[in-house]
């Protein structure tokens, strides 16, 4: 068998999404090395789709690996691909991200035990576990931190608010004043 009949018989594919169907979760995808050959309509495969679900079509453009049939008449699209074109967003072995095009992300760094969240309108949250901490801060200067056992502290500007747990039992709250 040839090299040629060798890659012709190989059931995946990498090739490049041409059209979406989002309600039926399939997409249609040129393959350039088949002489820019389009699928029929390829479903996805998904982590979930009985009780739990999940959800994302790859965009149109985007680099997918695709298991088709010997006929490339039916097959899967079973995810994206990174590229020289389209690289990767973070490089650690012990990060999980999630990015969105508007910006905003999802991540979570388990050798650090942070969990952060940040919003294209600037706003981030961020757990901390090690230092059991959680922080929320917006654009606009303000920002809140919860810390156990430390307390509450909330900021607006150079003006803030702390909230402290006493031995007592007692909550004590610190108020500074803004300075004109």
């Amino acid at each position: 068998m040839s090299s040629e009949e060798i890659r012709a018989a190989w059931p995946m594919r990498v090739g490049i999404v041409k059209q979406q169907d989002a309600a039926t979760a399939r997409v249609r995808v040129v393959f350039p090395d088949l002489d820019q050959m389009t699928s029929y309509w390829l479903p996805i495969v998904v982590p979930k789709t009985q009780d739990d679900k999940a959800y994302w079509i790859p965009d149109i453009g985007e680099q997918v690996v695709c298991l088709m049939d010997i006929r490339y008449e039916a097959g899967v699209v079973l995810g994206a691909i990174y590229s020289q074109v389209d690289t990767t967003p973070i490089a650690s072995t012990d990060k999980f991200y999630l990015g969105f095009k508007d910006g905003s992300a999802f991540e979570y760094d388990r050798s650090a035990h942070v969990l952060s969240l940040s919003f294209a309108d600037g706003t981030v949250i961020i757990y901390d576990a090690g230092a059991k901490t959680l922080t929320m801060s917006g654009a606009a200067g303000c920002s809140a931190e919860v810390s156990v056992p430390e307390g509450i502290t909330l900021s607006s500007g150079s003006a803030y608010v702390k909230i402290n747990p006493n031995a007592d039992g007692n909550v004590h709250i610190s108020p500074v004043p803004v300075t004109p």
